[in-house]
This record gives C-alpha cells, structure tokens and sequence, in this order.
C-alpha cells in the first residue's frame, strides 16, 4: 500500500499498477541534467544524465508515455533553424567541425524537448522541473559568495580565481525568471524566491557585470508588466533603490562602474571609429573586435562559414586579414585588431551573439533565428495574457522574462539559444501550449 501511494504521488505508475521504468529514468535523467547546468565543470555527470534520458526514449515509446506533436509550431521552427544551420555548415569553411559543433550543442536541448512534454506535463511536475533548476543555481550562488568572502576585500581576486563564480553573472540571466515567477505560484515553492533570488542579486552586484545586471532587471520588469503585478513591480523598483543606494554608499567603486553603462558619452567615445583610440575600457576594444567580425563575414555574408566560433580566429588568419590589419602602422582600430584575433583560437569569439549567427550562418542564418525568437516571444505572450489557469500564465511570463534577458545579452555576449536550461524554458512552453487557451 505505502509502494503504491509513492507510486501515485510521483506519478510513476504503468498501465498495471507497476512502476513505469521509463518515466523514473527519464525524470531522473532530465532533474540530474539540469541540476548539474547550474555548476562549472559538472561534463561527466551530465553525460551520464544525457544516457539515461537517451535510453529511457524507446522504453517510454513502448509503454506508450512519449508524446510528441510534430504540428507545434515550436517543433516546426526549431526544425528549419536546424535546417538553416545545417545548411551554412554544409557550404561553410570546414563542413565536419561545423556538424560536430551543431550535434554538441543542440543534441542535449532536442532530447530534453523530446522528453520534458512527456514526463512533466502536470502541475505538480512543472513545479518539481522549476524548484530543482532555481534551487540548483541558487545553490551555486550560495557557495560562490562563500568563496568571495575567502578574497575579502580584494574582490578582483575573487573574480579572477574563484571556480563558482566564472560566468555567473551570463549564467544568472537564465536562471533569474524562474525564481522571481515562483513567487507568484501557490504552495511553499515561493520559499525559493526570497532564499534564492538576493543570494543571486549580491553575486552579480559584487561581479560587477554591467549588462547581466540591466538585462536582468528588465526581464524581471517586463515579466510583472505582463502578469499586471503591481504592487509587485512597485516594491521590486524600491528594493532595487535600496541596493542601488546601498551600493553607492559601501561600495563607490563599484556604483561608478555600474553608472558608467548611463553615460552616453561611454557609447559615443567608443563607436567613433574614424577616431578610434587605444581601447582602455571593454567596450571601446568590443567595437573593434566587432568591427572585425563584420569585415571577416562580408566575404561569405549570405551563409556564413558554419557553425562554431572558433573558426573565428582561424579565419582572420588564413583569410588575410591579419595581414592586412598588421599594414595599417599607426591606426589604433587595425592594431586592436591584430591584438585580438591573433590570440589562441580558444579565446578568439565576436562577443555578440548576433554577429556570431552573422559569422557562422550569414543573413539567412540572422533572419532564421530572429523569427524562431519572435515564434518563442508570441506564445510566451498568448500563454502569459490568455491562458485560463494561473500556473499556464506564470510559466509564459517566465519564458517570456527569459527571451528578454537572451535578447538583451546577446547584444554583447555569444550566447546561443542551447547554453544552459534554455531548452528547459522551450519544453516548459510547448507543455503549457497544449492547454486550453482563452478566446
């Protein structure tokens, strides 16, 4: 009686009463999975996860649990992004390394598409898929302030050294809308929004990462504007205030650095090309690389060289650029230049995800993918604004807080649809579209 009570209450039960090995390896396969995203150097343990979700696919077939709509317009999208890509890397600079590239990152997102929809098509497992990927990476905060206070004061110790804390603040803008939206989901899993969410704030704050910050804030802003939370918004503009004020006062150095991200003539110093001056802050040596990924791509600018950016570097030099960047003596943007894209290909990347989609896929790849984020923004928004049931509507404000903050740092990072629980966001919605909606 009590094996058959747990059997239920988890939801584990075949057709006869027993247990559904296919649903306990694949929600295993899919928790562990995610769990393991929020932390560095976990490779071992998620391909051990990737496995048991791979093997558990034929045995859910077989019992008859694996759902699979091929008329989603999610499904249909993904598939001629995929096509497009394969594509450009089939014509691009080196077809094997670009189809390597491809089936390493989109192939863990597929399966856990796959299977989400499957597997955690209730309430009570969507609830389960949220906790565990907020409470993973609220976890990770947790130990990399932990790890900051170890450097105390000399934070630029910290950052440079600190294992937890590399790409934290990129990391953060996936994971900041699932622990604002459970705020607003019944039940005791609100406890993970005021344990987990300041423990983020405090990590990104003391990173001092300019652009995570911003972006984070207005998804989080455009997540209560949809769901018309206003008191929420409200107090969630006031606590910001504080911090800021907060900051201001305790850490000048860092509410400098910070402020600068309001200072036009930040922006204006560094896109002057004509004037271009030896870079002394990120931004001005970002134009350059820039600058330098249009001038590579304008050769192959309609399909792009393929995927993978690390090519990148590869192509500066075997390309000629290098060489006629080392000519121009005297001009501070080519010396950038030479300075960058000479560096190990390992470290060589544009550093804007859309000129990185510009360099591997060309204008056909940047129109693809455009439309696969307006495709992902409308059903976040029908879902958000016309779903008939509360947990419908917070998930699709979520997705949609999450493609706000993708957009927002693509600006200056190349961070392809696929890295981290992004796949999880796309299975979250392809679950809520399959409710009832509104007319």
């Amino acid at each position: 009686m009590m094996f058959d009570r747990l059997l239920n209450h988890f939801e584990l039960s075949d057709d006869k009463g027993g247990v559904c090995y296919g649903l306990l390896l694949s929600r295993l396969g899919v928790l562990v999975y995610l769990a393991a995203l929020a932390f560095p150097h976990t490779a071992a343990l998620r391909n051990i996860a990737l496995l048991c979700m791979l093997i558990s696919i034929p045995m859910l077939y077989r019992q008859r649990h694996l759902v699979f709509d091929w008329q989603s317009p999610l499904w249909r999208i993904l598939g001629l992004l995929l096509i497009v890509l394969a594509i450009s890397a089939l014509f691009g600079s080196d077809p094997v390394d670009s189809f390597g590239e491809l089936r390493k990152h989109f192939l863990p997102g597929v399966l856990l598409l796959v299977l989400l929809p499957s597997v955690f098509a209730s309430h009570r497992q969507i609830r389960i898929l949220l906790l565990i990927i907020g409470a993973s990476f609220s976890l990770r905060a947790a130990l990399t302030l932990a790890e900051l206070a170890i450097f105390l004061p000399d934070l630029d110790a910290g950052r440079a050294n600190g294992r937890f804390i590399k790409g934290f603040a990129l990391d953060a803008g996936f994971y900041i809308p699932i622990l604002f939206g459970v705020l607003f989901l019944k039940g005791k899993i609100r406890w993970l929004t005021w344990l987990g969410l300041p423990l983020v704030i405090g990590c990104m704050v003391f990173v001092q990462s300019r652009t995570p910050i911003l972006a984070g804030l207005l998804a989080v802003g455009c997540m209560l504007l949809l769901l018309r939370r206003w008191k929420s918004l409200l107090f969630a503009a006031l606590s910001m205030l504080m911090i800021a004020v907060y900051v201001a006062l305790a850490q000048p150095q860092i509410s400098e650095r910070l402020a600068s991200s309001f200072n036009v003539e930040t922006y204006r110093t560094a896109f002057d090309l004509k004037n271009f001056k030896t870079p002394k802050d990120g931004l001005t040596e970002r134009v350059a690389i820039w600058s330098g990924v249009v001038e590579i791509t304008e050769a192959r600018s309609f399909l792009g060289y393929g995927f993978g950016w690390k090519k990148l570097g590869l192509t500066a030099e075997s390309g000629g650029f290098l060489a006629t960047w080392r000519a121009k003596e005297g001009d501070a943007l080519a010396e950038t230049k030479v300075r960058y894209f000479s560096q190990p290909t390992s470290k060589v990347n544009p550093h804007s995800l859309y000129l990185q989609i510009y360099f591997e896929s060309g204008l056909l790849g940047l129109l693809m993918y455009s439309t696969f984020l307006v495709t992902l923004f409308w059903q976040a928004v029908r879902l958000a604004t016309a779903a008939p049931d509360s947990t419908s509507r917070i998930g699709g404000a979520i997705v949609f807080a999450y493609l706000v903050d993708h957009a927002i740092l693509g600006l200056g990072n190349g961070l392809w649809f696929g890295l981290g629980p992004s796949f999880a966001f796309l299975g979250l919605l392809e679950i809520l579209r399959h409710r009832p909606i509104k007319p």
